[in-house]
Parts: structure tokens; C-alpha cells; sequence
């Protein structure tokens, strides 16, 4: 009996399917995923404060920003923070104009300072001085800990114990025995971190007296392959 040829086609094609199933069960093994997560309290913050001026006269702008940034930057040496953990860029210039008529009508005059702040006792010390000292916006405040490399490494260690665990659970169950690791990768380590931003208004100056860290986590996940004997 002859077979016409878009039937034969579809046979060639379900046959090449049970081929590579057959290919892929035969390399195969357990796949486990493994996460691992570490809370602690930080110990640490990473500040980012903007200095911002508007007005008609460069010069005196430029002037303004200048003596706002030399107090901020005095302000956090007497607060303990060493020169290598304040970072002043350069003072940006930005023309405005009136979008209507395509004239110059002024200029903003800006400056960003990154500060590491190693004392978390000092925290609202830091932020009040950086409002009096005429700081526009904190940009960003982020919290971290000192220990960090240290609870990747740990997460990690955790993560690839945790994957372990499943793999041998699902080789328990199924009647398989475990083998060898033949591959591992590392879907990277994620932290989360606390940011905080506000514009420097009043009303956020007088709730700079309570300050509370809470905790931030850093975890880590693996995926590993281990092979069935």
C-alpha cells in the first residue's frame, strides 16, 4: 500500500519528534532551583543630595551653589564622614527659555554630592544639617550593610544546600539515585535596599527626627543539574 507524500511528511515529522524526546530523556537529569535569603539590620547609607538654583544671573547662581555645597561638604566632615566618602560632581548649567518665544529667560545651576554615611547614629544629624545647609532634594537614600560580600557568599552557600535538599527528595520519590553535578549556574544575587526620597520642604524637615531602618534582605539563587545513576 503506498503512503501519499503530505502523510509521509507528517510520519518524517512525528518520528523526528520522538527522536529528540528520546535524545533529551537520555541526557537528562534533575533540574532543582535553590534560593536562600538573609535579612539584617543595615549599618549603613549611601546619600544623594541636589543643590538646585533658578534665576537670571549665571554668576550669581553659580555663587550660591558654590557656598551651599562647601557648607554641606563641611557638614559631613564634622559628622565623621571621611573625603573619600563625599563625591561633589561638577556644577551642571542648564539654559531655560520661554518655549513660546524661543528666548533665554534664565538659567538652573545644579550640583549633586553623594555621601556614604558609615554611622547610622548619625543619620538624622546628617539629613537636618543637609536641609539647613539649603540642600534642594535628597534624591536617594539608600541603605546597606558593611557585611555584604560576607551574606552574598553565605545566601549562596544556602542557596546551593537548599537545591541539594530538593534534588534529593525528587530522586527519593521517583526510585532514582542521585549523581553527579553536571551543571551549575548562578541566576545572580539580588538585594533589595531601602530608598527613600522627598523634596526638602517643611513639613519633610520636621519628620526627619524619627528615623527607623527596619531590615534589608540579601539572597542568592542557583540552578543545578545533577545527573541519575
Amino acid at each position: 500500500m503506498s503512503i501519499k507524500k503530505p502523510l509521509y511528511r507528517a510520519l518524517l515529522i512525528i518520528s523526528w519528534c520522538f527522536f529528540v524526546a528520546a535524545a533529551s530523556a537520555n541526557e537528562g537529569g534533575i533540574q532543582v532551583f535553590g534560593n536562600a535569603q538573609i535579612s539584617v539590620a543595615p549599618d549603613m547609607a549611601t546619600f544623594s543630595f541636589s543643590i538646585d538654583e533658578r534665576g537670571k544671573l549665571l554668576e550669581d547662581l553659580k555663587v550660591s551653589v558654590d557656598e551651599k555645597s562647601a557648607d554641606l561638604v563641611s557638614l559631613c566632615k564634622s559628622t565623621g564622614i571621611v573625603e573619600k566618602e563625599i563625591t561633589a560632581s561638577e556644577v551642571s548649567i542648564r539654559p531655560q527659555y520661554n518655549h513660546q518665544t524661543k528666548t533665554l529667560i534664565g538659567y538652573e545651576v545644579s550640583r549633586v554630592i553623594k555621601v556614604t554615611l558609615n554611622d547610622l547614629a548619625k543619620y538624622s544629624t546628617l539629613v537636618n544639617g543637609a536641609i539647613a545647609a539649603g540642600i534642594t532634594t535628597i534624591r536617594s537614600i539608600n541603605l546597606d550593610t558593611k557585611d555584604r560580600i560576607a551574606l552574598e557568599n553565605k545566601a549562596l552557600g544556602s542557596a546551593i544546600g537548599a537545591a541539594k535538599v530538593k534534588a534529593e527528595i525528587i530522586a527519593s520519590r521517583t526510585a532514582t539515585r542521585l549523581g553527579r553535578v553536571v551543571r551549575v549556574e548562578e541566576s545572580g544575587s539580588r538585594s533589595e535596599i531601602g530608598t527613600y526620597r522627598f523634596s526638602a520642604t517643611s513639613a519633610d524637615a520636621r519628620s526627619q527626627g524619627v528615623f527607623e531602618p527596619g531590615e534589608i534582605a540579601v539572597s542568592a539563587s542557583v540552578v543545578i543539574t545533577y545527573a541519575i545513576e
